[in-house]
């Protein structure tokens, strides 16, 4: 008869490696290659999210933010500017302008924040590199002046 032998497990610890670079290191290596000053930018930080605000222009701030740092696979980033004020006055006719101009867009969206029209992109972190971010920052920065354009051409009709 043959002898069964058995394994013991090994005594060391088994370590889960995540793969993808940190998302916070990769949105600071981000700002610094587009000339912006991470820390100076830094506007919100706690344990679960960051917010950078960054000046375009006189009038426009881009905003990003990174929620869920603490639970690296479901880390967002989001991407937002304003786009342009909310009239008052016309008010009906404007937020129709913008639902129809938001049916257009790729890989944004069209949301109402307090009295603004904001264009923004939301995404997962998981294995982002930084030509993604870069993607993702100029989908926004490029289609800003067409959204623009367009809401106030639907306003004309």
């Amino acid at each position: 008869m043959s002898k069964i032998r058995t394994l013991k497990p090994s005594p060391s610890k088994i370590r889960k490696i995540t793969g993808g670079k940190d998302p916070v290191r990769l949105l600071e290596e981000f700002l610094t290659k587009r000339g912006f000053n991470a820390e100076e930018c830094l506007q919100q930080r706690s344990s679960d999210m960051l917010t950078w605000s960054l000046s375009i222009s006189e009038e426009e701030e881009l905003e990003i933010t990174l929620e869920g740092v603490s639970r690296y696979p479901e880390t967002t980033l989001y991407i937002g500017i304003n786009v342009m004020s909310v009239p008052i006055k016309q008010c009906e006719a404007f937020c129709a302008a913008a639902l129809t101009v938001a049916d257009t867009l790729i890989g944004a969206k069209l949301s109402l924040v307090n009295y603004d029209l904001v264009l923004s992109t939301t995404v997962y972190t998981a294995n982002m590199g930084l030509e993604d971010v870069d993607y993702y920052y100029e989908l926004v920065m490029r289609q800003r002046g067409a959204v623009q354009e367009a809401v106030l051409d639907e306003l004309e009709k």
